[in-house]
This record gives C-alpha cells, sequence and structure tokens, in this order.
C-alpha cells in the first residue's frame, strides 16, 4: 500500500462513490510512485462492493482518461492479471479539480486551460458552503448531493448524467459515443449520425454495456477472423454486444495470510493436526547419560526435540511471522478461518494454548510484540475437534494432500 498517495486519493473528487472506491483499492495495490498494480477484479469489487462488470468500466475509464497505464497485457496462469502504473501527475491534477472537471477538459483537448482573470470571489448565491466574507471564498463548492435512500444507485445515475426523474446530459452521453467509436476499424470513411443516432437510442445501461464489451467484441470478431467489421450503428442497432459471453469470474490464486491472523492460524494448526513429518533422532551420548542419572527427563527431551525439528513447515512459517511476514495458501482454507477466534496475548486462554504446545510437543508461535490479540481455534484447547471435524468433512484425502504441499510451498 502506498501511503503517499493515499491522502491524494482520499481528497480526489472522482464524481462517484463506486469509482472513489476502486481508485482507493488500486493505490492499496500499488508502489509510491504508482508502479506494480495487479488488480484482480474479484478482489477490488469485494472491496468497492459493487459488480466484477463496474470494475472493468471504471478501468477502462481510468485508462482512457489517462490515469492509467497498461504496462503488461496478462495471460493465463499464476499471474494472469493485467499490470498497470498510475499517472501521479493526472491523479493530481484529479485531486485539485475532480473528476468531471479533468475529463470535460480532456474531452475537448484542453490539458493546460488558463487561469480566468478577474474576481474569483463566492459573494452570494444558495448553493455556499461557508458564510460568505468579506474578501470573497476563492476555493470553496457545493456540498456534494448526497441521496439518503440508495446511495450507490442514484450517484450511478449521476454518473451517467442523469438524476432520478430528469433527462441525461447530451453532452456527457456523447461524449461517450465518441469514445466507442474512437479507432473503430473503418470507421473513418462511414458517415457519423447514423452511429450516433443509434447510440441516442439506447438505453443508459446498454450504452454502458455496449462501450464496456467493445474491445471484447472487436476481439471476437479477430478471433473468428471476420473478414469485415460492422460499422458502429450496426453494433448499436443490432445489440451485437450481446454475442460476447460473459467473462468468468477472476478465482485468486491464493490468500495473503497475516502474520497472527485467523487464516495464518487455521493453516498453522492444520500442521501440527497433521503431525510430525519428520522423525526424531535418537539421544546423544550426553542426553543419555543425564537421563540415566535422573537429572533430565527423556519424555520432555523427546517433546522439546520434536517442537524443533519436527514440524518443519510450521518452522518455517514461525521464521516469516518473526519477521511480520505473512504466507500465501490456498483459497479452500479460508473456510477455517471462520473456526479461529481473537485470544488476549497472556490471558488464561492463551497460557492454555501455550502448555497445550508443550504437552504435545508443538513448536510454539513466535514472540507477538505489541499485538494484543493472537488467533487460535475456538473454545480453547479443547475445542479442537470443530476444527478436526471441518478439517475431516470438508477435504478428500487427495485434496488435503495437494493443500499441505501447497502450504509447505507457500511457507518455504
Amino acid at each position: 500500500m502506498s501511503a503517499y498517495l493515499l491522502g491524494t486519493g482520499f481528497r480526489a473528487d472522482m464524481g462517484t462513490c463506486i469509482r472513489k472506491l476502486v481508485l482507493l483499492k488500486l493505490i492499496d495495490a500499488c508502489e509510491d510512485d504508482g508502479t506494480r498494480i495487479f488488480p484482480a477484479i474479484a478482489t477490488v469489487a469485494r472491496a468497492a462492493q459493487c459488480s466484477d462488470r463496474q470494475v472493468q468500466r471504471e478501468i477502462k475509464a481510468f485508462v482512457e482518461i489517462g490515469l492509467l497505464t497498461l504496462v503488461r497485457e496478462g495471460g493465463k496462469g499464476r499471474r494472469s492479471t493485467n499490470e498497470y502504473a498510475m499517472d501521479l501527475d493526472v491523479l493530481g491534477a484529479i485531486s485539485k479539480d475532480g473528476w468531471d472537471v479533468y475529463a470535460d477538459r480532456m474531452a475537448k483537448g484542453d490539458t493546460v486551460s488558463p487561469l480566468e482573470t478577474g474576481s474569483k470571489g463566492d459573494t452570494g448565491g444558495t448553493d455556499r458552503v461557508t458564510r460568505e466574507t468579506a474578501k470573497g471564498d476563492n476555493e470553496c463548492h457545493t456540498t456534494p448531493p448526497d441521496p439518503s435512500l440508495d446511495p450507490s444507485v442514484e450517484r450511478e445515475a449521476r454518473a451517467s448524467g442523469r438524476e432520478a426523474g430528469q433527462p441525461e446530459d447530451p453532452k456527457a452521453v456523447e461524449r461517450a459515443f465518441w469514445q466507442v467509436v474512437k479507432d473503430w476499424p473503418g470507421f473513418a470513411g462511414m458517415p457519423k449520425e447514423p452511429a450516433k443516432r443509434a447510440w441516442m437510442a439506447l438505453s443508459p445501461e446498454d450504452r454502458a454495456d455496449a462501450a464496456a464489451k467493445r474491445d471484447a467484441w472487436l476481439a471476437l470478431l479477430k478471433a473468428q477472423r471476420k473478414s469485415h467489421t460492422p460499422a458502429p450503428s450496426t453494433y448499436f442497432g443490432e445489440r451485437l454486444w450481446r454475442d460476447v459471453p460473459e467473462p468468468e469470474e477472476e478465482k485468486p490464486v491464493a490468500l495473503e495470510a497475516k502474520p497472527f491472523g485467523p487464516l495464518w492460524q487455521a493453516v498453522r494448526v492444520k500442521q501440527l493436526l497433521l503431525g510430525p513429518t519428520v522423525p526424531q533422532t535418537a539421544l546423544t551420548a550426553f542426553q543419555r547419560h543425564m537421563v540415566e542419572k535422573g537429572e533430565w527427563d527423556e519424555a520432555q527431551l523427546r517433546l522439546e526435540s520434536q517442537a524443533k525439528t519436527g514440524f518443519p513447515v510450521v518452522n518455517a512459517i514461525h521464521d516469516k511471522a518473526a519477521h511480520r511476514q505473512g504466507i500465501s495458501v490456498s483459497p479452500a482454507l479460508q473456510p477455517l478461518a471462520d473456526l479461529m477466534e481473537a485470544v488476549p496475548v497472556g490471558s488464561d486462554v492463551f497460557e492454555a494454548w501455550r502448555r497445550h504446545h508443550e504437552r504435545h510437543g508443538w513448536p510454539w508461535i513466535p514472540d507477538p510484540g505489541g499485538m494484543r490479540v493472537v488467533y487460535f481455534p475456538r473454545g480453547g484447547p479443547a475445542g479442537l475437534g470443530e476444527l478436526e471435524a471441518a478439517l475431516r468433512s470438508d477435504d478428500g484425502q487427495s485434496e488435503e494432500k495437494a493443500d499441505d504441499r501447497g502450504g509447505r510451498e507457500a511457507a518455504e
């Protein structure tokens, strides 16, 4: 996450709540210079609480306005998402002027608008946010109209240029038309008015779908080796974007389990319940001598040895946690996180878990530092049966082995 850019993102007036949440999620994933953005559509949609299609539309709008640049197109496999970079100059301009002002300026080709001369003081009007002052208020603006019943739907309507019960903004609709037909194969030599009339006749929802699926539809024609690309008027009039199959939901390849969190603890305890994977070594001659003298307990020695060497995957997880690093795990393990509960550090339950680890020869967790709580299976050591039952019922033997291999690879 770039804390450096987060303040700029919060100050930016993006026009709609969804667009702003998508922007903040992308900032959460980028470096301080705006690079290395790998947005999984489903992940961004969950964070912004909107549909995958809406996220795709917003990212496309970010690219068109110049806020995002496609660095590398994703393919198939583990790194299947596109890589983007954020233009910090554009982000700063949007933060200063607002999305609508910047978008309108870009549509007109005006990227360096001169400052107007004359007085800019706001000396009256019912739309004022602050009281009128003698010197004029140079930077106040009207309060954004927040709807009271359904913010997400009503602000989405404003984004397309229409309020409840009000007509659309024809200029905004026309700007969207030119964005869709831009670079259309062969359109330069075609008449423009038929396409524009067909576009204007569409409903706002159909226009959004037509714009979102334009590139996918053109790619489909290319894949089918069509010799002729229909005109935009045909595309709009016959609603040809409906031929494009709905994109499959992008499934995360791996989840990030943060140290001492519920998913981290679920993976860790699962490995412990599977038992040690490295056999114990024989006692050394010195240890045998101390046992025979009665000064050391053989059973305790073996438990301590097992904790140190019997669970290499768990110990690797502990090494990462000691440096405050998490692990990547299979999404199939996410339900196990719901069986965890927060346990205050130093509490009776916390100490009960420590004793349980010692009795079973399990490696104890590293020092959590300043963390006040860590997660363990709910119900204390006596509640481990619930987790064991979940492991038996939710995972078949082959799936369990595959997940274990994935957990070991992630830990290593």
